[in-house]
């Protein structure tokens, strides 16, 4: 119970990737690895772990990990933005690493309860497979070849991974499937989450306190010695740098005309990639259905001189609701409905259109144009992708170059362009800000900026630079040639600082003091009647709506929660950032019928998926006692993580 609320409540990256991933939902990517497959990417033979008396390799750690990857992307609608999430990486690879363990385990079981798929069991879920398939449902070899060679796998490869999955489903995922989530936690929850908050808020920027005068000398004088903290110069550090990852080695590699047409043409021969790329055209469209052609009709014209599509529910509570968002004509169940959608144009709505269950009414609200890839659209990102992927295996080499390099060149100042290394120097704090406030430009992600940053502020002034290697194989080398120590400013040199230091104090403060006066006012009459005819009514932000499902990311975490969690009539003032808040709830109010529907049949799918993992987990973790796993390598692990994160990372350009 605790884990299926878990599952749903959750609002997270990690909410849509499934932990038990099985070679079921690989096969229907279809290959979709984004040119992050193959090869070992320079792993030795060790273990990673054993089950019973299976050993799992470094090849098959990475391969799960880039399924589960790839598993994430498709989940988030073909985006890699979820791979930035801080803690993606871990995430993602931890949890391939207890689906890889579940599912040796399941297999074990079997073994052990004397099951054993034959070779016809195995030839039979191949051919099944609806990626091997021609669009006659037919199984085609050649599809099955062209899958495997994108996918550099071989045909023992695929009989292996078959029977793995028919293990599992033997031993796991066959269970739970008659479990439903009960009708009262559903209601409880479609309540709840179909109820959001109407609120009054104003932000009152410290920046608006109004200051009637001036300081006089004597006042930033007295400010400056009762604030000494504020006016302290950093210590500063001058660096030359020279740094050297995985995407600046990309940079050296030249890709062939020959090479792009090849990887252009493996795109497009694979089913999954080609759809990637080359997209029909979409329309996003609301429906209302009827039994009745007099009713639709009805419909239909209150629709076309205006009225919304949530009125016309409530208008007609009979009337089915449905909307699709970028839907392909094969989306829509009713052939003729389909063909009626897609000859309306954008922004209007449909005559009734009579279809199998009754007669329907289409409001197209926007048209994606089809798109068709081509070599010439795709040429730098192809480029990209190949050098990218080669540079993996290349940047070991390079960065031993380097390091040789180095060790000649005292100053940094003699190292080839060639091998992908690029230098870089300045001047900046602890905090990696540059003398004028500014970040200093220093390349690569945060761990990298981070360790740069480590190095240049433990390094001594002037001793010789040396390679500094890091999880991802990037590597750095860092000379500190100039220390300036950090000091107490004096009140001449920080003059201009104080004053502004001062006048911004004064402006909070008057700030404090004009939010705490409409406050009191707002507490008995209400925040709009508090700003009524006051200079602040213009920032006055009224009725506006907070889902409790999809929750706002325009406001601060802090105004969130009041404006959830505070009774209806209550006033309170905050402060967030730079400002003040003042947060008054006024009610609530109801998401459409349509929303409500849809929230019901994606409560109830969910928490059941969940009661159903639930039980797949604790028979699979059951399985552990008979078969504990052992010899847990957990450096390898950390290696082969971070090598396939490095490799999707450059693939991807974070």
């Amino acid at each position: 119970m605790i884990t299926a609320l878990r599952h749903f409540l959750v609002d997270s990256w990690l909410g849509r990737v499934i932990a038990l991933l099985v070679f079921a939902s690989f096969i229907v990517l279809g290959g979709t690895f984004f040119s992050i497959g193959g090869g070992g990417i320079g792993l030795s033979g060790d273990v990673v772990v054993q089950i019973g008396s299976h050993k799992v390799t470094p090849i098959e750690m990475q391969q799960a990990i880039q399924r589960q990857i790839a598993y994430a992307i498709q989940q988030n609608g073909g985006s890699p933005e979820i791979l930035k999430a801080p803690q993606a990486r871990g995430e993602l690879g931890h949890t391939a690493l207890r689906s890889l363990i579940l599912t040796q385990e399941g297999e074990v079981a079997g073994r052990r309860n004397g099951l054993n798929p034959s070779d016809d069991t195995i030839r039979s879920a191949v051919f099944s497979m609806p990626i091997f398939q021609d669009p006659t449902g037919k199984f085609d070899p050649q599809k099955m070849e062209a899958v495997l060679k994108g996918n550099q796998l071989d045909h023992q490869s695929l009989v292996n991974e078959t029977r793995s999955m028919l293990y599992a489903a033997a031993t796991m995922y066959s269970f739970g499937q008659g479990l439903v989530a009960p009708n009262a936690q559903v209601d409880w929850m479609v309540n709840f989450f179909s109820h959001g908050r109407v609120v009054d808020m104003i932000r009152l920027p410290f920046s608006l306190g109004e200051v009637a005068t001036q300081p006089t000398a004597e006042q930033l004088k007295r400010y400056y010695q009762n604030h000494l903290w504020q006016f302290r110069v950093p210590e500063y550090r001058h660096a030359r740098l020279v740094v050297i990852t995985a995407g600046s080695v990309a940079k050296t590699i030249s890709v062939s005309d020959d090479d792009l047409k090849a990887a252009f043409a493996q795109k497009m021969t694979d089913p999954a990639q080609a759809a990637r790329y080359n997209t029909p055209e979409l329309r996003t469209v609301e429906v209302l259905a009827v039994t009745d052609k007099a009713l639709a009709l009805q419909i239909a014209t209150a629709w076309k001189k205006g009225a919304t599509w949530d009125a016309l529910q409530k208008q007609h509570p009979s009337a089915i609701p449905a909307s699709l968002n970028d839907a392909r004509i094969a989306d829509f169940p009713d052939p003729t409905l389909g063909k009626a959608v897609f000859a309306t144009e954008a922004g209007a709505v449909s005559d009734p259109i009579q279809t199998a269950a009754g007669w329907s009414v289409v409001h197209v609200i926007s048209v994606k144009p089809a798109h068709h890839a081509n070599l010439a659209d795709m040429k730098e990102g192809l480029r990209e992708d190949i050098a990218n992927a080669r540079a993996i295996p290349l940047l070991q080499e390079r960065v031993r170059i380097l390091e040789e390099e180095v060790a000649k060149s005292a100053t940094l100042e003699q190292i080839p362009a060639d091998i992908g290394a690029f230098p870089l120097a300045g001047t900046m704090d602890e905090r990696g800000n540059i003398p004028s406030g500014e970040p200093a430009p220093l390349p690569g992600d945060a761990a990298l900026r981070e360790a740069l940053l480590q190095q240049v502020f433990s390094q001594k002034k002037d001793e010789p630079p040396h390679i500094v290697t890091q999880p991802d194989g990037s590597a750095f080398a860092v000379l500190v040639d100039n220390i300036v120590p950090a000091h107490q400013g004096s009140y001449e040199e920080m003059g201009d600082k104080v004053k502004e230091a001062w006048l911004d104090d004064a402006r909070k403060h008057a700030m404090e003091q004009r939010a705490t006066s409409l406050y009191q006012h707002a507490k008995t009459d209400g925040l709009r009647r508090a700003v009524d005819g006051q200079g602040e009514a213009s920032l006055l932000q009224k009725d506006e709506h907070f889902p409790r499902l999809q929750q706002r990311q325009d406001v601060p975490a802090l105004i969130l929660r009041a404006a959830m969690e505070q009774k209806e009539g209550e006033t309170v003032m905050l402060q967030e950032g730079d400002a003040y808040w003042l947060v008054n709830v006024t009610g609530s109010y109801e998401e459409s019928p349509s929303f409500t529907t849809t929230l019901r049949q994606n409560i109830t799918s969910q928490l059941a998926e969940a009661y159903r993992s639930d039980v797949r987990e604790t028979l699979g973790m059951s399985y552990t006692r008979s078969a504990p796993p052992r010899h847990f390598n957990a450096a390898l692990f950390d290696d082969i993580n971070n090598r396939v994160f490095s490799s999707v990372s450059g693939r991807f350009g974070q």
